[in-house]
């Protein structure tokens, strides 16, 4: 539906006796909604997230022993595609499922520093 086709054309800018709507518009404030502080929101966060992921690079064996063979300018690095594989696991895992039957769409990343891994092979946290 058209809803300009109901009302004259208007010319702008509008002159200043214009009528504001304002005043015809009424708002219901009957209800009372809590607004989280600092302090609320900082436990729900402690108590379903992880800060810390680590990886175990110390011997060939290991299950994080891929991340060796990734190397860029003599450095060890942690690849780019590993952070939104973590994005991606947390976001599933607070939704309680399994990330390789979530989708996701990932849009207009940006990754503005490198995690440089040890080269003695020590535990990594990120």
């Amino acid at each position: 539906m058209d809803t300009l086709a109901l009302y004259p054309p208007v010319q702008l800018p509008v002159s200043s006796s214009t009528t504001w709507l304002s005043p015809l518009v009424r708002w219901d404030h009957s209800d009372s909604w809590d607004i989280p502080d600092f302090e609320d929101l900082s436990a729900v966060l402690a108590a379903s997230s992880s800060a810390t992921v680590e990886f175990n690079v110390s011997s060939p064996d290991s299950k994080d022993a891929y991340l060796c063979g990734h190397m860029v300018d003599g450095r060890r690095l942690f690849p780019a595609p590993g952070y939104l594989v973590m994005a991606w696991q947390k976001f599933a895992k607070m939704h309680g499922k399994n990330y390789e039957e979530t989708p996701v769409c990932f849009d207009d990343i940006h990754i503005y520093r490198a995690t440089i891994l040890p080269a003695s092979g020590k535990h990594v946290n990120l």
